[in-house]
């Protein structure tokens, strides 16, 4: 019995292969005031991102989504209504790593079912 349910959970662990990097989206806030988020797919080639705009040395805004790999860890200067602002894009790889807790707070459902399994087939 147990090994067949290390089986399953270690068929389980394989079934997210192929699917779309899934990461937070948070359209637009300011003064780092929390935002709404909701779940989003990338596309091929894009990774899940933060995106900060900062001006005068402060960062003014802030937002969540994919952004092509082209763009991460890369800082774009633009000016509007006379203010310089630096917008800079910090990626990363792992589904919602874009999240405030970080890539290391995420636990995958497939590490999770596999230590589930592995502690009910130690426990059986």
């Amino acid at each position: 019995m147990g090994k067949i349910l290390l089986l399953c959970l270690a068929a389980l662990s394989c079934v997210g292969i192929g699917v779309a990097l899934q990461c937070l989206k948070c359209d637009f806030t300011v003064f780092k005031i929390p935002c709404y988020t909701t779940t989003v797919a990338c596309q091929d080639g894009q990774l899940c991102a933060t995106i900060r705009g900062h001006a005068a040395g402060h960062q003014m805004i802030m937002k969540k989504n994919c952004v092509d790999q082209l763009k991460c860890n890369s800082n774009d200067t633009s000016s509007w209504a006379g203010v310089t602002y630096v917008t800079s894009y910090s990626c990363c790889e792992g589904d919602f790593c874009n999240s405030a807790a970080g890539a290391r707070a995420q636990l995958s459902l497939a590490t999770g079912l596999a230590v589930l399994g592995a502690w009910l087939s130690w426990g059986l």
